[in-house]
């Protein structure tokens, strides 16, 4: 055999092989890690009409500000938590989580089980995620310890700000005076001073454009 038909037939499982841990790459970039106690996201709100509000809702870097609407009288972020093994915890793999969706509630039961409510999904989707590879690799998984949800809520105020922290175990909020806001068209403006974080890497961008270019082709 040829030394370029070697190198031929050596290629195709080098390309699967990277494809496949890009696409485990974009999972687990959905995630982010946990380590001490940690601001992660910060939502504020505006009425629009009776019972339905707009969230401003900013996380990550906390450079972007998305806006979505919610009925209710309470608001409700839920985050997915990954554990790893303890051998991959020893080599510093920290425990992570992903938002994964936010919604209004009501506190009232009943009006919970009669009214409208809106739930918006945080968490970008990806072709193969790494909780649930994981799970079913069965007894080989060699990643996840434990997958499981946290969740917080509160009551809608749009006099407070409320910041969502992680722990070690679930998600806590805490809450502090709205500085002021300005509500143009029913919309809550503010205005974001954080410093953004620096620009994604090449395997990032690759992981991701791989995934979203899968993702096209499965529809």
């Amino acid at each position: 055999m040829r030394v370029s038909g070697f190198l031929s037939v050596l290629a195709v499982p080098v390309v699967v092989a990277s494809a496949f841990f890009a696409l485990l790459s974009a999972s687990f970039y959905g995630y982010s890690n946990l380590t001490d106690e940690t601001r992660i996201a910060e939502l504020s709100f505006a009425q629009v009409s009776e019972g339905e509000y707009v969230v401003n809702l900013s996380t990550g870097d906390f450079c972007e500000v998305r806006r979505f609407p919610v009925r209710g009288d309470q608001w409700r972020l839920d985050a997915n938590f990954l554990k790893w093994k303890y051998w991959a915890a020893a080599i510093g793999m920290e425990s992570q989580y992903r938002l994964d969706r936010l919604e209004g509630r009501y506190s009232d039961v009943n009006l919970q089980n009669s009214s409208p409510v809106m739930a918006h999904s945080l968490g970008e989707p990806t072709l193969l995620d790494l909780a649930t590879f994981s799970e079913q690799l069965g007894p080989f998984n060699f990643l996840a310890d434990a997958v499981y949800g946290s969740s917080t809520f509160q009551a809608i105020d749009e006099t407070r700000i409320f910041d969502v922290y992680r722990t070690p175990t679930g998600i806590i909020t805490r809450e502090r005076e709205h500085p002021g806001f300005d509500l143009t068209e029913d919309i809550l403006s503010i205005e974001i001073n954080h410093a953004c974080g620096n620009e994604p890497g090449i395997w990032f961008n690759f992981s991701y454009w791989l995934n979203d270019t899968l993702l096209q082709w499965q529809e």
